[in-house]
């Protein structure tokens, strides 16, 4: 996991007026190469992170279920959801 380009990555999105970029390419995408191939370190660290930020990036956790298929990821994600609900 490479988390500097992960903070990296959402700080660039989060000051950069995004209207009308698609943000699969231009975020999920590189978000899921940051991620890396350990999901259990993806879940703790997105559960680490602000809930204001969490719900930002909230659109990742769709790839990352279909990268991960589990149902351990699938409730994971889900007490995530409900974190930013």
């Amino acid at each position: 996991m490479d988390e500097n380009r992960i903070e990296s990555l959402i700080k660039w999105w989060r000051e950069t007026d995004t209207q009308g970029m698609d943000i699969v390419k231009h975020l999920i995408n590189p978000l899921m190469e940051a991620f890396g191939e350990d999901v259990d370190a993806i879940l703790s660290y997105l559960d680490k992170m602000e809930v204001e930020v969490l719900r930002e990036i909230s659109g990742c956790f769709e790839s990352i279920y279909r990268k991960f298929t589990t149902d351990d990821v699938y409730n994971a994600l889900g007490e995530l959801e409900d974190k930013i609900a």
